[in-house]
């Protein structure tokens, strides 16, 4: 059975391997170390409840110890990917993606696990963090900077007329997305309300499940249009439809 490490437990030991284990003011860090913990919980959705280990401290099994380490760290300097999600100005980027990802696998490798098993985690975790989808979406922008630094040749009348092909391409492109996604997320709210979906037994399946499903009822509750066009064929409110709270 695997032994569990308390969250204190590994503040203390990011915190001494930073240094800061006699520091006159540790109490105080820890303090700061820990609320941004329970907001880092709170904004993703999670229960300190939940990781309570018999109803007393907040644990962990020894095999999330490496993951946990790296959020602590981030949070303790206040930078990376874990601090950015608690500022609400700040946007998370692939590199502050892949940054994460390297700092798990440099603690996994000093635990001594082998190259399999590090691929395979680099593997669930690029996917589960939409490492190549946020890296496409920040090409898109490289690339249309880059057209605009490539028009030197032309007239003002020439540019304007290439850049207007490619603005009519992206518009096209968003309506005919917009179209499809609404007729998708009605198809997986009426999924939900008649209880078909998280049919699948495999832990990681049913994680990407959930949370696409929060992300579709973070988008109803932010469009009133599409709020109201679901709630109004499905006569329950989005927050009744999805039950992933219950399943994670």
């Amino acid at each position: 059975m695997s032994q569990k490490v308390s969250l204190q437990k590994i503040i203390d030991v990011v915190l001494e391997e930073k240094g800061m284990r006699d520091y006159v003011g540790y109490d105080s860090i820890v303090r700061s170390v820990r609320r941004g913990f329970d907001k880092l919980l709170e904004s993703l959705g999670g229960s300190k409840e939940e990781l309570k280990n018999d109803g007393r401290k907040i644990s962990f099994d020894e095999s999330d110890v490496p993951f946990m380490k790296v959020i602590i760290e981030q949070l303790y300097e206040k930078k990376g990917m874990m601090a950015n999600f608690l500022d609400e100005g700040s946007n998370v980027s692939s590199t502050d993606v892949r940054d994460l990802i390297m700092s798990i696998i440099e603690e996994e490798s000093e635990r001594g696990v082998t190259e399999d098993e590090i691929s395979d985690l680099a593997l669930f975790l690029l996917k589960n963090f939409s490492y190549w989808s946020l890296s496409s979406m920040e090409n898109c922008h490289y690339f249309i900077d880059v057209l605009a630094a490539n028009l030197h040749d032309l007239t003002s009348a020439e540019k304007a007329l290439y850049f207007c092909k490619v603005e009519h391409i992206i518009k096209k492109e968003v309506a005919l997305r917009i179209a499809e996604s609404t007729i998708e997320v009605y198809n997986i709210c009426k999924d939900n309300v008649d209880n078909t979906v998280y049919c699948e037994t495999d832990p990681e399946i049913r994680f990407e499940y959930i949370q696409r499903d929060k992300a579709i009822l973070a988008k109803i509750e932010e469009d009133n249009d599409l709020r109201y066009y679901i709630e109004k064929k499905l006569g329950k409110k989005a927050e009744e439809i999805f039950k992933y709270a219950n399943l994670g």
